[in-house]
């Protein structure tokens, strides 16, 4: 199985469904809760709108996975966003509350999703009166981020991405390399042993048996490769689980976590290399990049943010973070995604802090 995120392991015992989130008139303390369900590319699919101000610029976020679905993570652990954004969470085709059995497998491809991207942008800004929206991905959904901004830079003011997808096959390659490597510096018998039995990726990114994407996931973990610091990343898939949006949904939220993997059969996914696909975009690009992120490896983030060529750009280091620096260092992540409300101001928005040696 193919993986850029997690290898979720979950034992689900209740099930259910949610109704609605509760709605009221926004006010200075405490803002609206929307949840809604939206057609687009023909199926239905949810969005959770948070918000105090409807006046506010748009933030459209794309989450990972792929089916990595977490409507409720950002407005839990980014609150401030809210003060300045409305904030909307998109559960896409085939992940969390968007997805259903009867959801055509032909149609979980990487062309699909940036049409329904499309589609949900422009009802945003229809609905909301606005004529350009902010977008920001997160691992997986910084390839639709990316390839959305290139071809529909009139919709957005700006991309922000999270965990950066550079390339799928080499960003496998070095996460293994990664996970090897602390394994022999910690001497883990086990992990080597595990590691060098399925071999490093070959130029297709594929292993010498299935079990290495699970395998290399679960040491890159192991060595706070996603959570700087930390051998697990369990307290972010119970954080989302457990929230009010799918507590009475894990069953289905897990279903289209599994359903949306085979999205990496998709050639234009697994194939991708935005290094050659998208060199040049025609709206500010950021990339806020935690140091110690191997599951989207910083080093391609640092490789590709040199060769782009955008009106302006950025490469923001968080440096106590891996893979989840709008939760690992959530108040710097919100200062400089605030700062975007000055797109049109003529200084550069973030000064660029340098790699470390």
């Amino acid at each position: 199985m193919k993986l850029l995120i997690f290898f979720v392991i979950l034992s689900v015992t209740s099930f259910g469904c949610i109704s609605t989130i509760k709605q009221s008139t926004p006010t200075a303390e405490q803002g609206t809760s929307i949840l809604e369900k939206v057609n687009l590319g023909g199926i239905e699919q949810w969005i959770l709108v948070h918000n105090q101000d409807l006046q506010k610029p748009i933030i459209l976020v794309l989450h990972g996975g792929p089916g990595y679905a977490m409507m409720p993570l950002i407005h839990e652990t980014n609150k401030e966003l809210e003060e300045h954004f409305v904030i909307i969470n998109w559960d896409q085709r085939g992940a969390g509350k968007s997805y259903s059995e009867s959801i055509p497998k032909e149609t979980m491809t990487l062309e699909q999703m940036l049409l329904d991207a499309h589609e949900l942008t422009k009802y945003l800004k229809q609905r909301f009166d606005k004529k350009k929206i902010f977008l920001v991905g997160h691992s997986y959904g910084t390839i639709l981020g990316m390839l959305l901004v290139k071809r529909y830079p009139n919709d957005y003011y700006a991309f922000v991405g999270i965990g950066q997808v550079v390339d799928v096959i080499e960003n496998e390659q070095l996460s293994y390399d990664f996970a090897l490597r602390e394994s022999l510096a910690d001497n883990n018998t086990q992990a080597i042993s595990e590691l060098e039995y399925i071999g490093r990726p070959d130029e297709q990114g594929k292993y010498l048996d299935d079990s290495g994407y699970e395998l290399t996931l679960k040491w890159l973990e192991f060595y706070g490769g996603e959570l700087y610091g930390k051998s697990s990343s369990e307290e972010v898939n119970e954080a989302i689980l457990n929230s009010e949006i799918y507590a009475n949904n894990q069953e289905q939220w897990v279903k289209g976590w599994k359903f949306s993997q085979q999205l990496f059969d998709d050639p234009a996914i697994w194939n991708l290399d935005l290094r050659t696909q998208v060199s040049e975009v025609k709206i500010p690009v950021y990339f806020f990049t935690g140091r110690y992120d191997y599951d989207t490896p910083s080093s391609l983030v640092e490789e590709y943010y040199q060769l782009l060529k955008a009106p302006e750009k950025g490469i923001i280091w968080f440096d106590n973070s891996a893979h989840f620096p709008f939760l690992e260092e959530a108040e710097k992540f919100n200062t400089m995604l605030i700062e975007l409300k000055h797109i049109d101001s003529l200084q550069p928005l973030y000064e660029i802090i340098p790699s470390k040696e």
